[in-house]
């Protein structure tokens, strides 16, 4: 029952903050929960024995939406060039012993390119202008991703649960099913013409099933991924930050490795 509360009341908000004309309200919602999420994964870093420098972790987790908000991804590599040398400096004046200092340092860093990053180009699709051929792109983009994004997981769950027999990864996740990764990435591929038809003509509709079919295949790689992460640290679940649902990370890691694609896709069919 949390899970399903929480949903009614989160996705209203979501779909308001893509749809709205002000996209900075997508924006704060999404640095937010990049922030918490990079929180979420230094507290895990902290339970294997690393002790990531946080303040220069969150600055550049700021500093890497900045760059999709105002145009210029390329500085991108800046910032992480620019967290790497501080987190090294910072390790210098830290009082922690210099045999945990390559796994503080490694893991500031990755926190950032891990959640940050990858979050971070949703922003970067929001931050997409309209075209004289294509109007409300941004937001037709992210309601499509986010519905491949659900669905995959949607239908990988009841497929797993009816159908499944063979495990997927047991060793990190013992509840995953080869049958429901199939079965997510068929609904995931469904779902793009169902896409098409009801908000986004403009989207071929042989991209819109191979978009649905490699989130449906990428998107557990991000869970599984988390999932391994989560085991390493002993822990069920992130944080307890959304109730049913765990933390952010919890929620979020499907969703970090596939929002690359989209945003490449986006930049290569509608804008280059």
């Amino acid at each position: 029952m949390k899970r399903i509360l929480t949903a009614v009341v989160a996705l209203p908000i979501l779909l308001f903050a893509i749809w709205s004309r002000n996209p900075y309200y997508f924006n704060i919602i999404a640095v937010v929960a990049l922030i918490l999420a990079l929180g979420e994964f230094y507290n895990l870093s902290a339970r294997t024995g690393a002790a990531p420098y946080r303040l220069p972790g969150y600055a550049a987790a700021l500093g890497v939406p900045a760059c999709f908000i105002v145009g210029h991804p390329g500085w991108i590599g800046a910032v992480l060039a620019a967290a790497t040398c501080i987190a090294f400096a910072w390790s210098l004046f830290s009082e922690q012993e210099m045999n945990t200092v390559l796994a503080s340092v490694s893991t500031t860093v990755f926190g950032v390119a891990y959640a940050p990053l990858l979050g971070a180009f949703l922003i970067g699709i929001r931050m997409l202008p309209d075209t004289a051929e294509h109007t409300h792109l941004a937001s037709k983009l992210l309601t499509l991703f986010f519905a491949f994004v659900m669905m995959a997981d949607t239908g990988a769950y009841y497929v797993g649960r009816g159908f499944g027999r063979r495990k997927l990864a047991p060793k990190i996740s013992p509840g995953k099913t080869v049958e429901g990764l199939i079965g997510g990435l068929l609904v995931a591929a469904a779902t793009g013409p169902i896409c098409k038809l009801t908000f986004f003509n403009d989207l071929p509709l042989l991209d819109s099933i191979i978009l649905g079919a490699l989130i449906g295949a990428i998107g557990p790689v991000g869970d599984l991924a988390e999932s391994q992460l989560k085991r390493g640290s002993n822990v069920k679940d992130s944080s307890k930050i959304l109730p049913g649902h765990g933390g952010m990370l919890d929620r979020l890691d499907s969703a970090f490795f596939c929002a690359p694609l989209i945003y490449l896709y986006a930049r290569w069919l509608f804008i280059f």
